[in-house]
């Protein structure tokens, strides 16, 4: 009969058939209880007379049931294929240590070496929270993809949040896919619905497990949303455009404030700016404080310290190679003028009059949508002849067919008309459908805008000749009549330009080369004329503004054309950005087609000018565009026209406001707040170094293939080479994606031959077929126990193959490896050495010899507890190094807590001491004393809750050893 006695705290049983560790034994009254933690239920308390309880054996003690005369290393009970496969799958599942980059092998992606300069940097932190202002081009996706593998191969990244720029979440969708086989869910507002729906309407859907979300800033921010969020909770979240969200004034946007509330519920957090600083200083503190709110007291500086502990940031002027010289080349910014015909002039006069009566009749009534359309019309004047007659045309088809109403626009427009950057097809849509916006007091007024729209259409179809057309037409057909070899990338921002310009040049010897990139062209379509342009014959590539971001095309051309400057410059660098990037052998060139003697082109060249300027002196785009970010160039002009000021007052304006920001970014620079570190040749071997340590972390792409076949075969699937470096392969039920049949392939386990084939699947070791395939070996009863007969063994013994792994305070995984020892029968003597030997040797198929295997199988118990031994130093050691790394990293953050704190705790302390003066003086002053006072509890407590977290991280806890396998490992 069953009785306590019998069970102690940690014994492994087999309890009503399932596998389970007893925590304790209880009576109550003469009744016995056993409580026990059951795998797969949890723990339970349960009466022993009602279950059946058995001892658990493992492995090795069940070879007690064979015939020992029957084992040899390929006996299913022993089978060394089945521990080599165990072997190799708890490999691949663990989360390795910090110092390892796991990416590498989990991306498809060609990565330089400053960008995993960037990675090592923000995974050697104490908590994966960064700023990452690398300049326009240097690859923050790649980054932020890379760090997001880092952490999810470390499972900690199962709820992700990106916010982004409305117009980027396409980009990011198709990159995260493209190169990390990560598939982002777009939350927007039929996923809102579907959700509430799903979970109904009590839930909190922003909370959940197992999601990857991508969403607009301009969706999050929503009212509806507030509460949720408060409430939520996410491992990492990555936040584009980080300037874009940064607090400014006195009141917060609602972006900054769903900003700090989503960055503060989250674990890790990733903030991407080319253009953090933007002349001021509360903006950058602000990012600053995102990441760590602990980190200056209010009315304290920020330092370079400070700054240099949160923000990793390069610009192309500071990445060298491996001999000293400059990686990016130069760049030159050339303008070419175009002189207006008389007709020409006489036409931008009555489109600019137009729209000046129109604009200052919007002004007036306060209708800022139309004033908007007003600008749109300003710019595509000064774009083409096709662009603006197309304009008018829709602007007078619309009024001829009903009034527009603000009140009818779709969500997309109104966003648009509210600031939000949008896709280049949905900005085309919407600016479509704001074009019939109008403002007018009588039906006379809306007949005479209506009249001058007619005459407007016709003089744009009566123009005899289009003067830019015909200059650039001129400069391509010159290109490549005298450098016949080279490619040009030509950029408008209109698809109305785009569609007139391919019409205008539709008869030149080259026009059957030009491929085209617009909004409407889809993902495969742009992957394949991209490929053309950079390996193909075709040597001209016309654009809309959908190409300036998200392709790579340094390789094949390094001359642009702007057919017209956009009125936003940091859209102009993210054109250049197309060919000046990583890569980039020539000088780029890049030339501005521009009308003479126009207000628009005055204040543009001005702006090019002084955009060129301040790089030259500071060496970085960026930060140029960055104090060029929040000044509204659009209304600048737009009041200029309103007004019939000269472009010189535009200018004049426009340059001190330029020149005040400047002075102040040029004095960050002097305190080396924002500056650009240097990426070396040292830097270069440094990161080397632990590229090296971590390119086989999983194993090599060998193991990997000989791992997958292994397990296919062995579970009655087949694998096939179908050529180089390409497989195929008949899968075992169940491996494959749900819903897919069980052929897969082609696929190959080389990263470049996959950047090199996008037709083919690259077996990452995070893939999920890899992985649950991984997971049904590790299921499987076989490979517990292996049987290898070595050559290199002199006596007989076993390997046991341990699991260590240990974790911080938090629960976070510090590090996970195997240490296999081996323990020769003999001796005793422990070995790990000659275990991971064992571990990596095949084992000669032949009978092994009996005595020997009694020998091992009768000492098993004190082979064990040597094991146990030797593992338990080992363990200590590593804990040690662990702990000392730990203490030392917390102890400078806990330092900075407290400095911090002493100088905030000083602050709210002198507003109180000033408010019993007055109150001492005859004030009333007891609401403002008390409010005070619960400031500093509030903060003292937010203080105690960091100091705890920093205590936690700062733990160092090792789980319990465990034998994942073991090997009886015999000499020939």
């Amino acid at each position: 009969m069953t009785n306590s006695t019998q069970f102690s705290p940690g014994q492994r049983v087999i309890l009503n058939g399932a596998p389970a560790e007893v925590i304790k034994t209880q009576t109550v009254g003469e009744i016995e209880y056993l409580r026990a933690y059951i795998d797969g239920e949890g723990a339970k308390t349960v009466c022993l007379e009602d279950v059946e309880i058995q001892p658990h054996r493992s492995g090795i003690e069940e070879l007690s049931n064979q015939r020992i005369d029957d084992l040899h290393p390929d006996h299913d009970a022993v089978s060394a294929q089945w521990f080599d496969l165990h072997t190799q799958a708890t490999k691949l599942k663990l989360a390795h240590e910090q110092g390892q980059l796991l990416s590498i092998s989990n991306s498809l992606v060609r990565l330089e070496p400053y960008q995993l300069d960037a990675v090592n940097w923000v995974m050697q932190k104490l908590r994966q929270r960064a700023l990452i202002g690398d300049d326009v081009g240097l690859g923050k996706t790649i980054e932020a993809g890379l760090i997001l593998k880092e952490l999810a191969a470390r499972n900690r990244a199962d709820r992700v949040l990106f916010v982004v720029p409305a117009h980027l979440q396409k980009k990011w969708i198709r990159d995260m896919d493209r190169f990390f086989d990560v598939d982002l869910t777009v939350a927007d507002r039929a996923w809102v619905d579907g959700e509430r729906r799903r979970l109904g309407e009590e839930a909190n859907i922003w909370n959940q497990d197992q999601q990857q979300l991508v969403t607009s800033m301009a969706f999050l921010r929503q009212d509806e949303f507030r509460p949720a969020l408060r409430d939520a909770f996410w491992d990492v979240v990555v936040v584009d455009e980080a300037h874009k969200t940064a607090k400014r004034g006195e009141s917060p946007s609602k972006t900054a404030n769903m900003v700090d509330t989503v960055t503060g519920n989250s674990d890790s957090l990733l903030l991407l700016s080319a253009t953090p600083h933007d002349g001021k200083g509360e903006a950058f503190r602000s990012l600053v404080e995102y990441i760590d709110p602990f980190l200056v007291a209010e009315n304290r500086e920020l330092s370079q310290e400070t700054v240099d502990r949160v923000m990793i940031r390069r610009g192309k002027t500071d990445i060298y190679d491996e001999d000293g010289e400059r990686v990016f080349p130069d760049r030159e910014v050339n303008s070419v003028s175009v002189s207006m015909t008389h007709d020409e002039r006489q036409f931008y006069r009555a489109v600019t009059d137009y729209v000046k009566n129109v604009y200052n009749r919007s002004e007036k009534l306060n209708e800022p949508a139309v004033g908007f359309v007003m600008a749109l019309m300003q710019k595509r004047l000064v774009s083409s002849v096709g662009a603006i007659h197309a304009t008018l045309r829709r602007r007078l088809d619309d009024l001829l067919d009903e009034e527009a109403e603000t009140d009818g626009l779709s969500e997309e427009a109104r966003a648009y008309l509210d600031g939000e950057d949008l896709d280049e097809d949905d900005k085309e849509h919407a600016e479509d459908e704001i074009a019939g916006l109008t403002v007018t007091s009588t039906d006379e007024q809306l007949q005479e805008e209506i009249d001058t729209l007619r005459d407007l259409v016709s003089l744009a179809e009566d123009l005899p000749v289009d003067s830019k057309a015909q200059k650039v037409r001129r400069f391509i057909f010159q290109l490549l009549e005298e450098q016949p070899d080279e490619k040009l990338l030509l950029f408008t921002e209109y698809r109305d330009t785009l569609d007139y310009l391919l019409e205008f040049v539709q008869d030149e010897p080259w026009a059957d080369e030009i491929l085209v990139i617009h909004g409407d062209v889809d993902k495969e379509e742009r992957t394949r004329i991209e490929d053309e342009f950079n390996h193909g014959q075709s040597r001209l590539l016309f654009a809309t503004d959908a190409a300036s971001e998200g392709i790579d095309l340094q390789h094949s051309c390094h001359i642009m054309a702007n057919y017209e400057l956009p009125w936003n410059p940091n859209r102009l660098e993210q054109r250049i950005g197309r060919i000046h990037r990583y890569g980039q052998e020539e000088e780029v060139k890049v030339w501005n087609f521009l009308f003479d003697d126009t207000r628009e082109t005055e204040i543009f060249e001005m702006l090019q000018t002084k955009v060129e300027e301040i790089r030259s002196q500071l060496g970085n785009t960026a930060d140029v565009l960055g104090i060029l970010d929040d000044i509204d160039v659009d209304s600048l002009i737009m009041e200029s026209i309103e007004n019939d000021e000269p472009p010189s007052a535009t200018k004049e304006e426009l340059e001190e406001m330029i020149e005040e920001r400047q002075r102040t970014l040029e004095e960050w620079y002097e305190r080396s707040l924002v500056d650009t570190s240097t990426f070396d040749a040292e830097s270069r071997r440094q990161i080397q170094e632990v590229v090296d340590e971590s390119e086989d972390v999983y194993g090599s792409k060998g193991d990997i293939r000989e791992f997958f076949e292994r397990a296919v075969e062995a579970f009655g699937g087949e694998f096939e080479k179908r050529g180089t470096s390409l497989y195929q392969a008949e899968l075992p039920d169940g491996i494959n994606s749900p819903g897919q049949d069980t052929t897969f392939g082609p696929f190959t386990f080389d990263r470049d031959f996959a950047m090199d084939h996008e037709d083919i699947t690259y077996l990452a070791p995070d893939t999920d077929v890899l992985q649950r395939l991984m997971a049904r070996v590790l299921e499987d009863e076989r490979g517990e126990v292996g049987l290898k007969l070595l050559p290199f063994v002199d006596t007989p013994g076993i390997t046991y193959n341990y699991r260590v792994t240990f974790e911080d305070g938090t629960g976070d995984v510090i590090r996970e490896e195997t240490i296999p020892v081996f323990v020769d029968a003999a001796q005793e003597d422990a070995q790990q050495a000659l275990g991971e030997r064992v571990v990596e040797g095949d084992s000669v198929a032949a009978k092994p010899d009996v005595d020997d295997l009694r020998t091992v199988l009768d000492a098993q118990s004190d082979l064990r507890t040597a094991a146990d031994r030797y593992v338990s130093v080992q363990v200590n050691e590593i804990k040690n190094h662990l702990r000392e790394k730990r203490q030392e990293e917390t102890a400078r953050e806990l330092e900075n807590l407290e400095e911090y704190a002493q100088a905030e705790r000083e602050r709210i302390e002198s507003f109180i001491e000033e408010y019993e003066r007055k109150a001492d003086a005859g004030s009333d002053m007891d609401i403002a004393i008390r409010g005070q006072q619960e400031r500093l509890e509030q903060f003292e407590d937010r203080i105690e809750t960091r100091r705890g977290e920093l205590k936690r991280r700062e733990q160092v806890i090792s789980l319990a050893p465990e034998v994942e396998n073991y090997c009886l490992t015999l000499p020939l």
